[in-house]
């Protein structure tokens, strides 16, 4: 199959990025098929565009400095070095993504072509697009979602290099006229610093498992206590604590279901120092203790 379809993994380094499975120079196009409906894409960013649709139910987009909602049927573009998050818009129903990602060179051939001047590099460079919802029942958008159902079919054939990125560049103009048509540029928006928040964010998931204070965070990029929980408020709703205990549960998870450690030790090993607080904390967030959790996933 081509372009490595079928996620199995979602791995991001120290800083963020995501290393992404599939994702090669020879060949930088791959097609990525997320379940959504119990897993969350973690903050993440990556120098690849996005282009992808929702295929049954309704998901979540989440940036610094907006949330976006795409329905079943509807696509979206993710524009790149935006750093965000996905998740299941409605908990309890099915919620599954098709996603198409490539490097800006798949398209432009090489930097500074004209290709890439010309079509690429403003849509790229447009700070204000991080996010482009497309929503059917438009000629444009559904000949955008038409291409994208076509591009997700294409990866089942072998030798559909050429093919794959012919439909791509005819799908990339259609959705420039998309948004020339539609997009209202907001002048007056005023975005967070993304850098800063990738940084803070990227000192929390490298230190989750020490014992790590909101001053050593705000430390780690020179700034305040203060405004470090303004940025982290305004960007993405919680505070620095509650993302740091949020991203040790999620690990802690990830351990139940892919390790035989004692539970006491995935407890120490994510984070949490008292094993009665953890049990407490992982049942308020995933209405199961830990075991219950992995005798679950077990039995499945």
């Amino acid at each position: 199959m081509m372009g490595d379809a079928i996620v199995k993994s979602f791995l991001i380094d120290e800083n963020q990025v995501e290393q992404i499975e599939g994702m090669t120079t020879e060949y930088p196009y791959c097609l990525h098929q997320w379940d959504l409906t119990d897993f969350i894409v973690p903050w993440h960013w990556h120098e690849e565009l996005e282009l992808g649709y929702i295929e049954k139910g309704t998901s979540k987009i989440i940036t610094v400095s907006a949330e976006y909602i795409v329905h079943q049927g509807d696509g979206f573009f993710i524009n790149s070095d935006v750093m965000d998050m996905k998740r299941n818009a409605v908990p309890g129903e099915q919620a599954l993504e098709i996603n198409h990602i490539f490097h800006p060179v798949f398209l432009s051939g090489h930097f500074k072509s004209r290709f890439d001047k010309k079509y690429l590099t403003p849509i790229i460079n447009n700070h204000q697009i991080e996010v482009y919802i497309i929503r059917r029942g438009q000629p444009i958008s559904d000949k955008i979602l038409t291409n994208l159902c076509r591009l997700k079919e294409l990866q089942s054939y072998e030798n559909m290099e050429f093919q794959t990125r012919n439909i791509l560049s005819e799908t990339w103009l259609l959705l420039l006229e998309d948004i020339r048509l539609n997009y209202k540029m907001n002048k007056t928006l005023k975005f967070e610093q993304p850098d800063r928040i990738r940084n803070m964010l990227s000192y929390i998931h490298s230190h989750y498992k020490d014992k790590i204070t909101v001053t050593q965070i705000a430390d780690a990029i020179g700034i305040s206590e203060r405004e470090a929980i303004r940025s982290f408020r305004k960007s993405l709703n919680q505070s620095p604590i509650e993302h740091l205990i949020s991203y040790r549960l999620n690990e802690a998870k990830k351990m139940l279901q892919n390790s035989e450690l004692p539970i006491t030790e995935v407890c120490y090993q994510c984070g949490f120092s008292d094993s009665s607080y953890f049990g407490k904390t992982f049942r308020k967030a995933y209405g199961l203790t830990p075991r219950e959790f992995r005798l679950a996933v077990k039995n499945k």
